[in-house]
């Protein structure tokens, strides 16, 4: 039996963190080869060998994707799928199994598959599929508020408008806003900038920063970015 496990692009994902994986499965070659095909697409995975461990994995991990094998010793993964929907719900289910009539298929979906896999698997597609699945499942972006769209590079304003980001405005604003309400580090910005920590540094995150609320203002029909500087400490976004 052969999987696909050529390393594919990295995928961007909507608040800059991949999406928690948690794999039950107990075949230990499939295990590694899973492991190391879906970390090669930056989506890093935790795996259980069996149903046993679910509960306690799903309470510490807090997964948004489970792949779940059907084929488990003990309680069997269409059992654990029922129960999971209904204990989950926003839980996104991908089974990858050796199942491959249409019934079994079938039988999936009704106990709550969100996915439905055959082995051999192309991991390149698994991965593709997990960030689609992800992606769906994801909160909408809550109304009145700043929002950045990291899959799309794109900061959305509380009356609704969109301003499309550079790299570096993207780097900056994702930084401040995974800590909205508090003041970053100048250094620390400038760190995740790829910029030295010198007067140097400090002038182009101070430019950056000037031109990015230039650009807001007029892309959002005249909006105020609610950026503050701390002298001499840093930065925070305030709402």
């Amino acid at each position: 039996m052969s999987f696909e496990t050529q390393t594919a692009a990295r995928m961007p994902w909507a608040d800059d963190r991949p999406p928690r994986v948690l794999a039950c499965e107990d075949d230990p070659v499939f295990q590694v080869m899973l492991k190391a095909g879906l970390q090669a697409q930056g989506l890093p995975l935790t795996v259980i060998s069996d149903g046993g461990a679910l509960e306690a994995a799903l309470a510490s991990l807090r997964p948004e994707i489970l792949l779940l094998d059907l084929g488990l010793p003990g309680e069997d993964g269409l059992s654990i799928a029922r129960r999971l929907r209904r204990r989950h719900p926003r839980l996104g289910i991908v089974m990858i199994t050796s199942r491959g009539l249409a019934e079994d298929r079938l039988q999936g979906f009704q106990e709550g598959a969100d996915l439905y896999f055959v082995k051999p698997v192309d991991l390149r597609v698994l991965g593709a599929a997990i960030q689609s699945l992800a992606r769906r499942l994801a909160p909408a972006p809550p109304e009145g508020a700043w929002f950045l769209h990291g899959d799309r590079s794109v900061l959305a304003t509380p009356n609704g408008g969109e301003v499309v980001l550079t790299h570096n405005e993207h780097l900056f604003l994702n930084r401040l806003l995974r800590d909205r309400g508090t003041v970053v580090g100048r250094d620390e910005l400038m760190a995740a900038l790829g910029y030295a920590p010198d007067p140097e540094g400090a002038h182009r995150l101070e430019t950056l920063l000037t031109r990015l609320r230039k650009k807001v203002r007029d892309q959002a029909m005249g909006e105020a970015l609610p950026i503050r500087a701390r002298h001499g400490s840093g930065y925070a976004f305030l709402e």
